[in-house]
């Protein structure tokens, strides 16, 4: 192992114990939501079709509060017909939904993640970029460590580590957009610097109804931390939420913008296409420096436990900010079913777009 990179792992773990440590002496101090602090847990199977990955089966679960300090764990096993597997461990303390519109002292967000996708898509750069069905490879291990800290009920700072070690392999004679040349094949390891802030006013961070989020964030990739790479990328998010007839009706809006500045690997740059920005368009459709991205949904629900969304995306990529335009944007609509099975979201939607339909599940809303 690189000695730069063994470093960096024995950091983590001592910020980690650092933190157990000093939050066990602050928490009792910290303001959370009282109903949110009882023990839970909230399990979802998994048995669904996706358009890029095939049948796919599996399973969710989320425990909060076991212990008493207000954490929780989130586990997702998944494998599907296509050999897609995906694997997720979350530790958060306090949970997410529990310090929401709460002031809290410390946070801690630890996510471990591992997900092998044979059919993964490269389209080559710009907003022109034509539609292929060359697909290729692409395995990721991913760790996240984030600390937080809220000022007040609604503006909290973050920051924290990511490594990314991302493989792009069987490319060569499969798809010749995709040449070794290109950033981002073979094995790169990403690591970086992450710092956030936002005013985040929503009455929920799962199932928002109401409320405000403006979200400014920044990551530095930096060879000084073990990594392949030196790039920054910029992003700001903002995302509002209102009853319609009644809190079960909720309009929510998004406007995402992105920019890459530096080398950096092509699935590290800014992306449409696929399940978190335009879900009539494959995965990974058009990248490029810079997005701008604008999401619209319906939400109601139709039962307890399921609920409807009609939703519309619409964006482009650009080569740089200089290029921003409204011309020749990128738009998606369609319909989704959501199952709220207590902790978390799990998504079902059907995108559609002048390049066809395409079927997604994940978990959470989108934004």
């Amino acid at each position: 192992m690189n000695p730069d990179r063994r470093w960096n792992i024995l950091l983590i773990v001592i910020l980690f114990y650092f933190f157990i440590n000093l939050y066990s002496a602050s928490t009792s101090n910290s303001d959370m939501n009282e109903q949110e602090t009882v023990s839970k847990l909230s399990v979802f199977p998994i048995l669904m079709y996706d358009s890029d990955i095939g049948f796919g089966f599996g399973g969710k679960g989320v425990i909060k509060n076991r212990f008493k300090r207000n954490e929780s764990f989130d586990i997702i096993l998944f494998g599907s017909t296509r050999g897609e597997q995906w694997y997720v461990f979350t530790f958060s303390i306090p949970d997410f939904e529990i310090r929401q519109g709460t002031q809290y002292p410390l946070a801690l967000d630890l996510k471990l993640e591992y997900d092998k996708f044979l059919k993964s898509n490269f389209f080559g750069f710009g907003n022109d970029s034509k539609d292929n069905s060359w697909q290729f490879p692409l395995e990721l291990a991913k760790l996240e460590l984030i600390l937080g800290h809220a000022f007040t009920e609604s503006v909290i700072a973050e920051a924290g580590l990511i490594y990314d070690h991302t493989s792009v392999y069987g490319y060569k004679g499969v798809n010749p957009l995709l040449t070794s040349d290109i950033l981002g094949t073979g094995e790169n390891l990403t690591s970086s610097i992450t710092g956030r802030i936002r005013w985040d006013t929503r009455d929920s961070s799962v199932h928002p109804r109401k409320g405000w989020k403006i979200y400014l964030g920044c990551d530095l990739a930096l060879k000084s931390l073990g990594g392949d790479h030196d790039f920054n990328r910029y992003q700001l998010e903002i995302c509002h939420y209102r009853n319609l007839f009644s809190p079960d009706h909720i309009l929510a809006f998004r406007q995402l913008i992105q920019h890459v500045d530096g080398f950096a690997p092509y699935y590290e740059q800014s992306i449409i296409g696929g399940t978190w920005t335009a879900r009539g368009y494959k995965a990974d459709r058009f990248i490029d420096k810079t997005i701008i991205l604008t999401s619209m949904e319906y939400r109601f629900r139709v039962y307890k436990w399921i609920g409807v969304v009609l939703f519309g995306d619409s964006g482009r990529v650009y080569r740089s900010l200089k290029k921003i335009s409204l011309q020749d944007w990128h738009n998606s609509w369609g319909a989704g079913l959501r199952f709220y099975p207590g902790a978390f979201v799990v998504r079902f939607d059907i995108g559609m777009s002048r390049e066809g339909t395409r079927i997604f599940f994940n978990f959470g809303h989108v934004y």
